[in-house]
């Protein structure tokens, strides 16, 4: 018989501040027991007891049919993997970050970072009961400012793991440089703006020219297959950095620098808030980038809150954009925008 099941159920793991979930995306652990597995303490995993509570889980989820799961893009139509082993890891456990993003809350969210997780990894490893088939996630606070950080990037690129890495970009790393040529890692770093005055109004560091340059590197003399590896993030923040002129540098700078990967979000709080709502501005500027990437061989993926617009739309897509469309788009948006309150991070 088949279930709706679930790789991060069967095998994956959200280590957070004092708790370890199933996953990252679900917040109804009311319903059901996704949410903590077991509490840690002091970095310290007993990972006997927590593949009992993953079994206990996966009974759980198959006769209840994932109550707390339901419309979640990882159920799939197939039977329950059984097997005891951890192949996805999701690193939320810190909060330190060398930036202060206007759209970012985490840093006032959370305490410092236990920082013997990586003893607990290495066990893991040494008990047999990790593969290497599913990824690894460093996301939360900047990884590059984590103690363990370098030591737990060369422990999974030595076992050969896909490894996602969501970074600021002001600290050049070398592990990531290593990863990246080795073919294992991805990173995704997000400046949201082409020029220097709009990075420092949403960054609130005034680190734009070091964090291009950073982009520059990781993406240098890579192989072919491996250019995509270096994402470059665009969130869109109504108000902001929302214009014509902005993005258009911001894709010229892309297209100056080879990168062969980008990635659109909608600002989370304005896209909760309006996500029955978007502005068609919005939906405009994402059709823009895409047909820019489309034109130039870049690929174009869209992030959570942009994904989850998207599905919302009833706003049709845009092809055309001549002059004409593009001064009647921002006439309609700045009347439009009269009202606009965004309650942006302190």
């Amino acid at each position: 018989m088949k279930y709706k099941s679930c790789h991060l159920i069967e095998h994956g793991i959200s280590i957070d501040v004092d708790s370890i979930k199933a996953c990252c995306l679900s917040r109804e652990f009311d319903k059901g027991q996704l949410g903590i597995v077991p509490k840690y303490e002091n970095g310290k995993i007993n990972w006997s007891e927590l593949f009992q509570i993953k079994k206990e889980q996966r009974k759980f989820q198959q006769q209840k049919d994932l109550p707390a799961c339901e419309g979640c893009y990882n159920l799939r139509e197939e039977n329950w993997d059984e097997e005891d082993y951890i192949s996805y890891i999701n690193f939320d456990h810190w909060s330190q970050c060398n930036s202060n993003c206007i759209y970012c809350g985490v840093q006032t969210n959370k305490p410092k970072a236990k920082n013997n997780i990586f003893n607990a990894i290495k066990e893991l490893i040494k008990q047999g009961k990790f593969k290497n088939n599913g990824e690894i996630t460093f996301q939360g606070g900047e990884p590059t400012v984590l103690k363990e950080f370098d030591s737990l990037l060369n422990l999974f690129i030595k076992e050969g793991s896909k490894v996602r890495i969501h970074s600021s970009g002001i600290l050049f790393n070398r592990a990531i440089r290593k990863g990246l040529k080795k073919g294992v890692v991805t990173v995704v770093i997000s400046p949201d703006a082409a020029y220097k005055e709009t990075y420092k109004k949403v960054k609130r560091v005034d680190k734009f020219n070091k964090v291009w340059d950073n982009i520059k590197h990781y993406r240098k003399n890579l192989k072919l297959e491996f250019q995509e590896l270096v994402k470059v993030k665009y969130i869109i923040i109504p108000s902001v950095n929302d214009t014509f002129e902005e993005i258009t540098e911001f894709l010229n700078k892309i297209k100056s620098l080879d990168i062969k990967s980008v990635i659109v979000d909608v600002e989370y709080t304005y896209a909760n808030q309006n996500l029955n709502n978007i502005s068609p501005h919005i939906y405009i500027l994402m059709d823009y980038i895409e047909n820019f990437c489309k034109e130039n061989n870049i690929n174009y993926a869209l992030y959570d809150s942009a994904t989850y617009a998207n599905q919302n739309r009833t706003f049709e897509k845009t092809t055309n954009f001549s002059n004409e469309i593009i001064k009647s788009d921002i006439e309609k948006y700045q009347k439009e925008n009269i009202n606009l309150n965004i309650n942006y991070h302190n």
